[in-house]
């Protein structure tokens, strides 16, 4: 939460952040002692270079006694062993959070007034789902610059794992176009080009953590625009999308202009992302960098079927999306086809029975018509179907209004005989 969790606390407790002498000390404090109670302890990789830290993340997984396992012990009971175990002044549990927030006074030899460390324990599934966050909190910002670099070849880094786009779902629906890869950290450094070896130690200075990116075979830096060429309708992104392919990373000013709004949000907030779109891509097309992509958007996807055998998957995902969508647009056309000043009940009517006999089979003056009829995919013919509906709505409006009457009486006659049932029934007299 970047320190700020007890901001709100009553009282207030000040969490100011940290010199590096301090997180240091008081991580290495905090690590010896969780490590009495898991099995697995672990804090994510650092940015090179910070000169202050907001707060200690911290990554627990297999508990050790039932005193500090939250299948076996309300999670409430286990924010108050840790923090008496860390000796906090106050604790911070939500609800359906898997983080504890801890404020641990300031040590004492370093503090004139009293002030905090916040830390923040992550409480993991297993060593797997330990090993999972460790990588994907690791370095700071390295996943928001990865992330910009691989995302316009169909690909996304989050807190579960690596997924696969579709690029026909994702603009109307990002959450539904994901196909999940995998969550091995291995097979994801492998994939994107990346030297694992490098990525489970710390960069010596931002210009290392920045090259290591730069290293990501899906990178490639784009060339100045000669004198003239346009620059107004950029595409959006730091790393924009073209026919066929992608555009080249572009950094500097205009840049800036084509980042994704959740990116721009990131260049305000996150000083190294800026830093690497400021300064690092123009540095590298000043040095040269600059050159053509070697891979394309469809590439990636076919390796990504060969290597994790998604591509069923990713097939019938894309045909239910089709069909969702068919099935929108064909309700548009029955209703949209037939005049709007026509008697609303009427109209409704009309569509009620049009609907039965398009969309769910049912026959229509004693055979199946062809508006109703469907292809291999599922999908029907929309200009049949417009046709059917302008020849037909009238006569679909009276049989449906037909039905409709007859309901009505039929619920009426049931409602009555009800009533009628409960008036005959004797009554009991009490004495």
């Amino acid at each position: 939460m970047g320190g700020n969790a007890f901001n709100k606390h009553s009282p207030a407790l000040p969490t100011p952040r940290m010199p590096p002498e301090i997180y240091t000390k008081i991580l290495s404090q905090t690590l010896d002692t969780l490590r009495k109670h898991y099995q697995h302890v672990g804090s994510p990789i650092e940015a090179p270079g910070k000169p202050d830290f907001g707060d200690i993340d911290i990554m627990v997984a297999s508990p050790l006694s039932r005193d500090f396992d939250t299948l076996t012990a309300p999670p409430k009971t286990v924010a108050e062993n840790l923090s008496k175990t860390l000796g906090a002044a106050a604790s911070i549990l939500e609800s359906g959070n898997p983080t504890i927030n801890l404020a641990v006074p300031w040590p004492a030899e370093e503090v004139e007034e009293q002030k905090y460390v916040q830390i923040d324990i992550h409480v993991c599934k297993d060593s797997k789902d330990l090993t999972w966050n460790l990588f994907h909190a690791a370095h700071g910002d390295l996943w928001n610059i990865l992330g910009t670099t691989i995302r316009p070849f169909g690909l996304t880094v989050n807190d579960k794992g690596m997924y696969l786009r579709i690029p026909e779902i994702e603009l109307l629906d990002r959450k539904k176009s994901m196909i999940f890869l995998t969550d091995s950290p291995s097979q994801i450094l492998a994939f994107l080009g990346l030297d694992e070896s490098k990525w489970w130690s710390e960069f010596g200075s931002r210009r290392q953590m920045f090259e290591f990116a730069a290293g990501c075979r899906m990178f490639w830096v784009k060339e100045k625009e000669v004198e003239g060429e346009e620059e107004e309708g950029g595409v959006g992104d730091v790393v924009g999308e073209v026919e066929g392919g992608v555009g080249g990373q572009e950094g500097g000013e205009k840049g800036k202009k084509k980042l994704k709004h959740n990116d721009r949000q990131r260049m305000a907030k996150r000083p190294i992302f800026r830093e690497w779109i400021e300064e690092f891509i123009p540095l590298l097309r000043e040095e040269g960098w600059c050159g053509e992509c070697k891979v394309t958007r469809e590439q990636v996807m076919e390796e990504a079927f060969a290597k994790w055998g998604v591509e069923t998957e990713y097939e019938e995902r894309l045909r239910a999306w089709r069909l969702a969508r068919h099935e929108d647009e064909l309700w548009r056309e029955i209703k949209g086809s037939i005049p709007e000043d026509v008697d609303p009940p009427f109209r409704g009517a009309a569509i009620r029975q049009l609907k039965v006999v398009i969309m769910e089979g049912e026959e229509w003056e004693g055979t199946v018509p062809d508006a109703a009829k469907k292809s291999e995919q599922g999908f029907h013919d929309l200009e049949v179907v417009k046709k059917f509906v302008l020849d037909n709505w009238k006569k679909a409006g009276e049989v449906g209004w037909e039905r409709q009457q007859k309901r009505a009486m039929e619920g009426m006659k049931a409602k009555a005989e009800k009533k009628r049932k409960v008036g005959e029934e004797p009554k009991v007299s009490v004495s």
